[in-house]
């Protein structure tokens, strides 16, 4: 009687191992712990940041947060994403705008009540190209001006004053099939951006579509921004809050009423990406 006993306890034992061997599949990642990494050590203007990983559990309906923090410690943006069911979870990201400088930026990511961080380097320029610098003339009206530029892929061909939308136009030619940076010198007194005298960021459209540009440097008459720019890329806006002063009230009052428009549509799916379900 004790050996069938003993049978049955064994058959049992086996029975509920296999049953733990096939245990409903929540996802885990190594050790348990939430993980986080970025596909590169170092990236450039207009590259896009890969942040993966895993979490250690999937727990349905909720999210991984992510935060990114600029070499100041600044939040640089903010957004969320829901792993998948094997566990794994990503989030992609550019860098520019006023708040994208150089340096080495963190990835925190959030998981039930779990965080982690990873880091990578930014750099807005590439040092192993030098474009040739190049001044264009900019007539508007009784007005001239040298605006500086570089362009590492192409050539500029004009820039045009748009003064009702408080904008300049820059057509540019591209060769090759490399994708490059645009530098460009804009003299505060041709256009400028500003919020109750304080500067303000400008909004940059390649081909019609939000550009993660760069400040690169400000001075009290001019400003330069590092644009990056693809193969094949033909026109350029930079906008602003005014041109030539004598404009900036007509610039001001069209801004008010059409430009928002323009804002919204360009960029809809940074925002859409950044606010919290």
């Amino acid at each position: 009687m004790n050996d069938m006993r003993y049978a049955k306890y064994a058959i049992v034992a086996v029975i509920f191992a296999s049953l733990i061997s096939v245990a409903p599949n929540f996802a885990y990642s190594q050790a348990g712990q939430l993980t986080v990494n970025v596909d590169k050590t170092t990236y450039g203007a207009g590259e896009t940041i890969k942040t993966k990983g895993m979490v250690p559990a999937v727990l349905e309906g909720v999210p991984v947060a992510i935060q990114v923090f600029n070499p100041r410690n600044t939040m640089y943006t903010i957004g969320q994403t829901t792993p998948s069911s094997d566990g794994m979870y990503s989030f992609d990201f550019k860098i520019g705008g006023k708040l994208g400088i150089d340096g080495i930026y963190t990835v925190k990511s959030t998981y039930s009540g779990q965080s982690v961080q990873t880091t990578f380097e930014f750099v807005v320029a590439s040092s192993t190209t030098t474009p040739t610098i190049k001044s264009t003339t900019v007539k508007f009206e009784n007005n001239v001006f040298n605006v500086e530029t570089s362009l590492s892929n192409g050539s500029v061909k004009s820039i045009e004053v748009d003064e009702e939308f408080a904008s300049l136009i820059i057509t540019i030619s591209t060769s090759g099939k490399e994708d490059g940076t645009f530098d460009i010198t804009l003299p505060r007194n041709l256009i400028d951006s500003k919020i109750n005298n304080d500067d303000d960021e400008f909004i940059v459209l390649v081909d019609g579509d939000d550009s993660a540009f760069s400040e690169k440097g400000t001075t009290s008459t001019e400003r330069t921004l590092s644009i990056p720019i693809s193969s094949g890329t033909t026109e350029i806006e930079i906008i602003g809050t005014q041109v030539i002063p004598e404009f900036g009230v007509l610039a001001a009052i069209v801004l008010a009423t059409s430009i928002g428009a323009i804002i919204v549509a360009s960029r809809r799916n940074t925002m859409l990406k950044v606010l919290p379900v």
